[in-house]
């Protein structure tokens, strides 16, 4: 483990506020293990930590099962995507009692002082819906990868602020956030039951901006907790290769990139407004378009290309139902 000490939230171990995590499994033992193995450390104790398979074939989800007997495995039989995934381990987890539900990506290491520290800060605030951690990169020393979010809301295009940044401190303010980070979310149940959690519609990518929109729009806060820590190896799911550092995307990830904009731009704006055909423009003349010219030609990157095209065309024919993040 990359820490050492313990901390003033060691006598909130037993507190009685009963925290349910959400942690999505899809061939990916290596990732998933040591996210447990983390979670075992955690000074603050879950009520449950629910493993939802998203359909492996490798046999991970068995082997966690037999060497981490405490959580609860939940076979789901096909890939929901991380969408869907979490939305059915949420109504689990709802259905359970808990008073929070912990989304968290499963290829992250936590801090043992994380949830404690998160679980303080709505505990202390009733008006927050939702906080997330100070987030650093794995295995890139305190390389920052989120410590807070905002999105413009003419173009859609969410910045976490730090990214890449080394952390020296700059970012120890707790503060009120616009968007919150997937990789991280601990919602208050009550919220969830208002809101719902993700549009299945997204299966993956810009859903944590979808509802962090909804929160926002529903009155409530958001916050980045900055003493509660973890680290994230990215795109854990469409890694290319055993590195660290950020894979190339593959044609799923671009064709869902370039279709998932036009979904959260659909669901904010109204129609035939001019924020929605701003929004719209930038996403496909300024950035998608010229990024699937420039893979085109590439020979080995063409079928990403092809893929953010599909992926533009599905946009614009979907037509997203906001019922679809109902639990």
């Amino acid at each position: 483990m990359w820490w050492t000490e313990r901390s003033e939230l060691n006598a909130r171990a037993t507190a009685p506020v009963r925290v349910g995590i959400a942690l999505l499994n899809w061939n990916q033992y290596a990732d998933t293990a040591r996210c447990l193995a983390s979670l075992r450390e955690s000074h603050f104790r879950p009520a449950i930590v629910l493993v939802f398979d998203n359909g492996s074939e490798d046999g991970s989800a068995e082997r966690l099962k037999a060497e981490y007997p405490e959580i609860e495995l939940v076979l789901g039989g096909q890939n929901y995507g991380f969408s869907e995934g979490n939305n059915r381990a949420a109504k689990i987890l709802l259905d359970a009692g808990v008073d929070y539900v912990w989304i968290l990506n499963n290829d992250t290491e936590v801090h043992p002082d994380c949830l404690g520290w998160l679980v303080q800060a709505m505990e202390a605030d009733s008006g927050l819906g939702a906080v997330s951690a100070k987030i650093w990169f794995m295995g890139d020393g305190q390389s920052i990868g989120y410590a807070g979010g905002w999105i413009s809301h003419w173009t859609f295009n969410s910045t976490f602020r730090g990214f890449r940044e080394e952390d020296v401190g700059q970012y120890d303010e707790a503060a009120d956030v616009e968007v919150l980070s997937g990789c991280c979310m601990l919602i208050r149940a009550e919220a969830l039951r208002k809101i719902g959690l993700f549009n299945r519609a997204f299966f993956a990518y810009a859903e944590d901006i979808d509802w962090s929109l909804r929160a926002a729009a529903a009155g409530l806060r958001q916050r980045y907790v900055p003493r509660a820590i973890l680290r994230h190896r990215m795109f854990g799911a469409s890694r290319q290769g055993k590195d660290s550092g950020a894979p190339k995307s593959s044609p799923r990830v671009e064709y869902l990139l370039a279709r998932n904009r036009f979904i959260l731009v659909r669901l904010h704006t109204k129609p035939w407004s001019v924020r929605r055909g701003f929004a719209l423009a930038c996403h496909v003349f300024i950035r998608r378009l010229p990024r699937a010219a420039g893979l085109m030609l590439l020979s080995g990157r063409r079928a990403a290309g092809r893929a953010i095209l599909q992926g533009l065309w599905a946009g614009w024919n979907f037509q997203p139902d906001p019922a679809d993040s109902r639990l």
